[in-house]
């Protein structure tokens, strides 16, 4: 079943890549509600497409990754693993559709100031490698405008990870 069909908003599609990420966070959290699942596989999925924009996801990225997941209450060292595999193996892959779909996901389930963390934590991966590539810079500056984050605040994020 696909995201939008599993949310009751849409009949018959599917988004293969965030479902087998939900998949495995379902696995990893079998206790936590949906929406929880929902806003972690979207904030997951935004993660990884901005560190993996200039064509590769860096160790030094993938390590805060996994150090950002680490703060997951009940995410274990092993889900960790699982989550950072299967987000590496779809990223080549992921859809403008999935993609929209997560920002989608964070637009309904953020306010301006929650919005606004995401960007800081986008930004923190993308700089984990010392540097933040124009590829990475362009990335974070449409996903900050898709959640509608006004650009003095990402200027100050920005100033901030820099």
């Amino acid at each position: 079943m696909g995201l939008l069909a599993w949310l009751g908003l849409k009949r018959g599609d599917t988004y293969p890549n965030v479902d087998a990420l939900l998949a495995e966070l379902r696995r990893a959290l079998p206790d936590d509600e949906s929406v929880v699942l929902r806003y972690i596989a979207a904030v997951v999925v935004l993660l990884g497409k901005v560190a993996g924009v200039d064509g590769r996801l860096t160790e030094g990225e993938e390590q805060t990754l996994r150090g950002l997941l680490a703060h997951i209450e009940g995410l274990s060292p092993e889900a960790i693993e699982a989550v950072t595999h299967a987000l590496k193996g779809k990223l080549p892959a992921l859809r403008d559709e999935e993609l929209a779909l997560c920002v989608r996901e964070l637009k309904t389930l953020c306010d301006g100031r929650e919005r606004v963390e995401v960007i800081r934590l986008l930004a923190k991966v993308a700089v984990a490698d010392g540097r933040l590539s124009p590829a990475e810079r362009a990335e974070l500056h449409h996903v900050a405008a898709d959640l509608g984050v006004p650009e003095s605040e990402l200027a100050a994020v920005e100033e901030e990870v820099g």
